[in-house]
């Protein structure tokens, strides 16, 4: 999960790039020993689901879908960038972590995403 393969598509390429640019340039993307509270812990079980940025994230996620839903399928994507333009632009900025390492190595990359979809993160397409 450390970059985007070449064979994305232009746009999905400029979708990552912008949501990652919003980043301040100082801001650590990659060996983040310790998870801030604005940040989003990528993964399934009790660790991810009880930290403070993913229970923020969900009650951000919760207040835009009804939004979502009335929207219709080629306005979605549009929604979904907001809710990522909104938790970027948190103090300090909410990034999307996932590990790099084995099962107990602490989340160090920040996952570059553009869109609302798969994976149970917005976007789908992570870096």
């Amino acid at each position: 999960m450390s970059s985007s393969s070449p064979n994305n598509n232009n746009n999905n390429n400029s979708n990552n790039n912008n949501a990652s640019s919003s980043l301040p340039p100082n801001y650590r993307k990659t060996n983040i020993s310790q998870p801030g509270p604005n940040d989003i812990l990528c993964g399934r079980g009790g660790g991810t689901n009880a930290h403070s940025g993913n229970i923020k994230f969900r009650k951000l996620v919760a207040a835009h879908k009804l939004r979502y839903l009335a929207a219709s399928k080629s306005d979605k994507p549009g929604v979904a960038r907001d809710v990522v333009r909104e938790w970027r632009a948190m103090d300090p900025p909410g990034r999307f972590l996932a590990k790099s390492g084995g099962a107990g190595d602490p989340p160090s990359s920040a996952a570059g995403v553009g869109g609302v979809a798969g994976g149970g993160v917005v976007g789908g397409k992570g870096k």
